[in-house]
This record gives C-alpha cells, sequence and structure tokens, in this order.
C-alpha cells in the first residue's frame, strides 16, 4: 500500500489538489467538509482530475475500498472509519490521507504555481488596484479570489487576513504602492468562492509593541554587519545595512537557522526582506519580503558568511513602494519574520557585530 501512496504522491495533478486544499485551510481529516465544497462550482473542476486520476491508479494497482480501510486503522482509524461507516468516496479519503503535507519547494520548482498575466516578469508579484482586498483566506483581484499560499502563514482558524497582510494593504490608504505573489493555481472565479471559517472561540495571545524607538548604528562606512542572536534555539536574524547613492540606506534582514543536528537536511527556507531608507524624508521608499531556498551544500556556505547571494531559490512574496514609515517599516518586519523577542532586541539596539575570519562579503 505504502508503494500504491508513494507511486500517486509523485502525480503532479495530485500534488496541484493537494496545494489547493492545504491553501483553503482545511485539515486533512475535514473529510465530509471538503465533500461538500467539492461538489461547487469551481471546486470540483480544480479537484476532480485528481480524483480520476487517484480510482485510475486504484484500478490498476487492483486496490479496493475494504483494503485500504484496513491499512488505515493502524494509521489513521478516523480515516478508516470513513470508509467502513460512510459512503464518502475512497478517492476523497485517499486525497484527504496525502493532504497532510506539501513540499514548499515544489510550488516554485515543478512548478505548481502558475502566476497571473499581470504578475511582474522579473518578480512574479501582482500590483494590487483599489478594488482589491484580503479576508481571512486570500486576495480578491480581478474576477478572481486567490488563497494565500502556505508562505504567507494564515491561521486555519482566522476570522481576519494574516497581521501582516493587514499591514500591507493598509499601506494603499497612504497612496503607497502594493504587490504581492498571487497564484492562479489557487484561485478560482470570484462568483464560486465559498468562504469557509471556523466557529472557535479566538482568544488574542499577542502582546501590545512600542516600536516608537527604533534604532540602527547607522555610521559613515560602507556596510555593516549585525546580527541579533538566541542562544536556546541557536536562531539568528543578520541585518546587513549599507549605504548607497544619494544618502540612500540599505537594510537586508535574513533569518539563519542552526546546522547542528541537520547536517544531512537536504533543504533549508529562510526569510529575507530588503529595504530602502531616505534619511531626507526619514522614510523608507521600498520594502520587500522574499524567502531563499538553499541547497545544503549553499546553507552550510551561507551560516559561515554574511548576507550574501547563495541561495538556490529567491521568491517575492511582497513589496510595498511609496513613503513607509518607520514605525510601519519596524511592524512589517515584526510580523514578517514572527520572532519578537530577537527582533525587539534588534530594534532597541542591543545588535552585536559579527566577525568572520575567511571569506568577508563587502
Amino acid at each position: 500500500m505504502k508503494d500504491f501512496l508513494d507511486y500517486i504522491k509523485q502525480k503532479v495533478v495530485i500534488k496541484k489538489a493537494i496545494y489547493f486544499m492545504l491553501s483553503m485551510g482545511m485539515a486533512y481529516y475535514e473529510v465530509p467538509q471538503k465533500e461538500d465544497f467539492l461538489k461547487a462550482t469551481g471546486y470540483k473542476d480544480i479537484i476532480n482530475p485528481a480524483l480520476d486520476e487517484i480510482q485510475q491508479s486504484m484500478e490498476l494497482h487492483d486496490i479496493a475500498r475494504e483494503d485500504f480501510a484496513k491499512y488505515l486503522w493502524d494509521i489513521e482509524p478516523y480515516l478508516a472509519y470513513l470508509l467502513v461507516e460512510t459512503k464518502i468516496p475512497t478517492d476523497l479519503v485517499i486525497l484527504s490521507l496525502l493532504d497532510k503535507e506539501l513540499d514548499i519547494y515544489d510550488i516554485f520548482t515543478i512548478p505548481l504555481e502558475a502566476l497571473p498575466e499581470a504578475a511582474d516578469p522579473k518578480y512574479g508579484i501582482v500590483l494590487l488596484d483599489d478594488k482589491s482586498s484580503a479576508n481571512h483566506q486570500g486576495v480578491f483581484f480581478g474576477n478572481n479570489f486567490y488563497y494565500y499560499n502556505p508562505l504567507y502563514r494564515a491561521r486555519r482558524d482566522a476570522k481576519t487576513p494574516p497581521y501582516l497582510i493587514h499591514l500591507l494593504t493598509e499601506q494603499m490608504k497612504n497612496k503607497n504602492s502594493v504587490s504581492l505573489r498571487l497564484d492562479q493555481t489557487i484561485s478560482l472565479a470570484k462568483e464560486h468562492y465559498k468562504p469557509f471559517m471556523r466557529e472557535f472561540s479566538e482568544v488574542y495571545q499577542g502582546r501590545e509593541i512600542n516600536l516608537d524607538e527604533i534604532q540602527f548604528p547607522l555610521h559613515p562606512g560602507n556596510s555593516e554587519f549585525f546580527c541579533v542572536y538566541n542562544p536556546e534555539t541557536m536562531k539568528k536574524i543578520q541585518f546587513r545595512i549599507s549605504h548607497r547613492k544619494d544618502s540612500e540606506h540599505w537594510i537586508e534582514v535574513e533569518e539563519l537557522w542552526d546546522i547542528q543536528g541537520n547536517e544531512e537536511q537536504e533543504l533549508f527556507r529562510t526569510r529575507y526582506l530588503h529595504s530602502i531608507f531616505n534619511p531626507q524624508t526619514n522614510t523608507f521608499v521600498h520594502v520587500d519580503g522574499s524567502f531563499n531556498f538553499y541547497n545544503n551544500d549553499n546553507y552550510k556556505i551561507r551560516v559561515k558568511q554574511q548576507i550574501n547571494a547563495h541561495a538556490n531559490l529567491h521568491i517575492k512574496q511582497w513589496l510595498v513602494e511609496g513613503e513607509i514609515s518607520v514605525i510601519d517599516w519596524g511592524q512589517m518586519i515584526l510580523h514578517f519574520f514572527n520572532d519578537p523577542n530577537l527582533i525587539l532586541d534588534a530594534f532597541k539596539g542591543n545588535l552585536i557585530e559579527e566577525v568572520f575570519g575567511e571569506n568577508p562579503i563587502e
């Protein structure tokens, strides 16, 4: 049975369906809810090709419903129960079992992603207009609704947009331009979109954070490199402050995870933020957030050096341009990196200079 599952997991049509369902925010065990959704126009057009592929593969491998139920009793008894006691189709239960996880790298390398025609050809992001809006599951743009891809970290129990998305779209009220990465693979026509919301009681677990005193050691040299470091998790966040033409400061930020204990891991993913500060107006004119993907060899090089260009893949996720206040810039960093303790250390000026003995980066 494992060979059968490994076989169908490699099918692109299956991966696309898993990608869509994960982006919808449904858990793998919410099979009855999926069955209801997948009867609706738009949704069934996206998922049915994967269900057809599973049916054909079951016939090819001579897999019966009863056989699969026996297999599931030991690993997923609830899904086995659905096969034995309900009429939910076998193909949907199998697809739901596969819906537990997805290799994020596949989205951009197979690729599963299909960028809209409006996407910037170089960066893959779409400039939002004044008719665009965001909710807890995704973004309305043009004639479509686009679910957030997993990199946006939308909570499954959310009733409002991820706070980072809220911060970004609020910038449009300041007449700043905002661009987001949207994907047609996880979209459908506006009129076919069915909101899905859990009725859990929400408890606010955040904290009020004062960013009025953001500090950075801006010196007249060409570049400065600093970091903040958590000795418990071994995680660090690096900063590179560069002085460019017309007195502009480039401030780059990237998180780094410790490689100890993960020396054999094939792929590493980090968040990276690039921003341009204009000291004459005391505002940022450009802030963008991206994800860097490193293979094992390149990450081993990266963790020994300053911020550099060793990533195998660089995926831009969002961009704001215009006049962005220092406070708003700080909020974007805070909610993009989602590590308030380390970021607040940086904003309070508790940065330490990093010194590398070899291969210094200018």
